[in-house]
């Protein structure tokens, strides 16, 4: 090995030598018993030095390899400095570091003389050889007889014996062998009987294929009435329907029926996340949002993926005025936007968020691409999970608007009067919706001069869309035409006054909230 050089800190030492000692071919854990002797280091401290790790990276992959676990780099350092310090670790922690590390890597390799003199007589037998093999009592079951007393560690697999589902205290078993080393009889035995315990356990179900099919009739119904029924309405009948799924999921099922449960769970909150921002609190909407999407990818179903971040995040970041934000998950979800309507979605949203990002070669390029996206939906978009042509009329006709000039202003017109007929033509129509359009019309007419269609279309809406309609993004039109009618005096005339009035009274009467809640005052 090259000589020490003057000055050289004790780490920069032990990387030398460790580069030297990969030079010379040796395995990791040959590196971790020589670094340990060289430098006189515990065996924890051995085996990282010897990987090159840093404490950070250690818990990064700890974390990883065991879902679930929080190890931190501050709880590396305490299990490397006990028992000097630091806090004790525990052989659940030193069995899953030796496979964090890998490379072969045993707990007995993990300890040494200083640990050992600290465990008890039943920890020392578990982390060191036995005469049959170098850890033979680290075999992992399912479960582990629990000494009495021993209080429960909720980072533990449930013990299936007696029916129910139990904590127990630890996820290795002492086994107890005979004289020639073999199992005895009734270690054998009982093993046996504990497969064919969970063997039955795991038969039981709460779901089959009926309760699903159910299932996902009530959310394809909840999403048709998501778009006609007032979002006070919706919001206790989504928040049973995810309560249901919840406390099926948390049941027993086989995992094809799990998955079909975490599909429906991201459906009914994403459904729950629009409702919630429509009555006005954009915070809790966004919680429901990411549960959502947590679910969505749980079940691995993309088309839902694409919804959530497009319909439910970008909508809700686009109305809070965060256009960088809502354009970043639009671009998320390109990738997914490979089914039904779902790229007709994403062109559409992105033409309006780039419009008010002030970007017209980009809102060209999205109205492009959405005039080309399949308009056909797939059996899975029901209601609001599919984006029909009206939706998208609407949103290209804001993104006109926004870029402001005349050619985009008359272009503006025709796309809202488009998706007006077009909502208006619906056996159900969509109060929502229209009252949307005929803003969004009003609000074109009035950049063009055009007072008389302002007047039009504007008074429909005010004397007929009911309070329970008035969303955030309706109070947001309306709030925004009233804001341009008080800036323009030059437009008096009785009947403009009249009508900048009434939009005043009707933006104080938003939707109304379920009992005990008030919007936020965000919104």
């Amino acid at each position: 090995m090259p000589g020490k050089k003057a000055g050289q800190s004790a780490k920069a030492q032990r990387d030398q030598f460790r580069d030297h000692l990969r030079e010379l071919g040796c395995s990791i854990p040959q590196i971790a018993a020589e670094m340990g002797r060289r430098f006189n280091l515990r065996p924890r401290l051995a085996w990282r030095l010897a990987l090159d790790w840093p404490q950070w990276k250690v818990a990064q992959h700890y974390n990883t390899i065991h879902p679930g676990s929080k190890l931190s780099d501050h709880r590396v350092s305490d299990y490397e400095n006990w028992p000097h310090g630091g806090a004790p670790p525990s052989p659940r922690y030193l069995a899953r570091l030796a496979a964090t590390y890998g490379h072969g890597c045993t707990v007995s390799q993990l300890v040494d003389a200083a640990d050992l003199e600290q465990l008890t007589l039943a920890e020392r037998h578990l982390l060191t050889a036995s005469p049959i093999g170098p850890t033979p009592a680290l075999i992992t079951t399912g479960t582990a007889r629990p000494a009495p007393g021993d209080r429960a560690d909720p980072d533990r697999a449930p013990d299936y014996r007696g029916g129910d589902t139990v904590v127990i205290r630890g996820s290795r078993r002492i086994v107890r062998y005979d004289a020639r080393g073999l199992p005895i009889r009734e270690e054998v035995i009982v093993a046996a009987e504990e497969s064919a315990q969970f063997r039955r356990w795991s038969a039981i179900t709460n779901v089959d294929d009926d309760v699903l099919e159910q299932m996902t009739l009530d959310v394809a119904e909840l999403a048709r009435r998501e778009q006609i029924d007032p979002p006070a309405t919706m919001f206790s009948h989504l928040l049973n329907a995810r309560d249901d799924v919840f406390a099926l999921i948390t049941g027993r099922q086989q995992p094809r029926h799990t998955t079909s449960l975490y599909k429906i769970a991201g459906q009914t909150c994403a459904l729950l996340a629009l409702a919630t921002f429509d009555l006005g609190y954009p915070h809790a909407a966004t919680t429901h949002a990411r549960t959502a999407l947590h679910c969505a990818e749980t079940a691995g179903y993309t088309p839902l993926r694409a919804f959530i971040r497009v319909y439910v995040q970008s909508n809700i970041a686009y109305w809070d005025g965060r256009y960088d934000e809502a354009a970043a998950l639009v671009e998320s979800a390109l990738p997914d936007a490979t089914s039904g309507t779902t790229l007709l979605l994403l062109a559409s949203q992105q033409a309006r968020v780039h419009a008010a990002r002030r970007q017209p070669g980009d809102v060209t390029r999205a109205l492009a691409l959405a005039a080309s996206a399949p308009t056909e939906r797939t059996v899975d978009e029901p209601g609001t999970f599919g984006f029909d042509t009206g939706s998208a009329a609407l949103c290209a006709s804001e993104a006109h608007y926004a870029l402001g000039d005349t050619d985009n202003l008359d272009a503006a017109v025709d796309w809202a009067r488009t998706a007006l007929e077009e909502f208006s033509a619906e056996a159900q129509p969509k109060a929502m919706y229209i009252a949307a359009a005929r803003f969004d019309l009003a609000l074109a007419h009035l950049g063009r001069g055009e007072l008389d269609a302002v007047s039009e279309h504007l008074a429909p809406v005010l004397h007929s869309t009911q309070a329970e309609y008035r969303t955030v993004p309706i109070i947001g039109r309306a709030r925004s035409l009233h804001t341009l009618l008080t800036q323009r005096p030059d437009l008096a005339s009785s009947t403009l006054t009249t009508l900048n009035e009434d939009l005043a009274e009707f933006c104080t009467h938003p939707a109304p909230t379920p009992p005990g809640l008030e919007p936020e005052a965000a919104t």
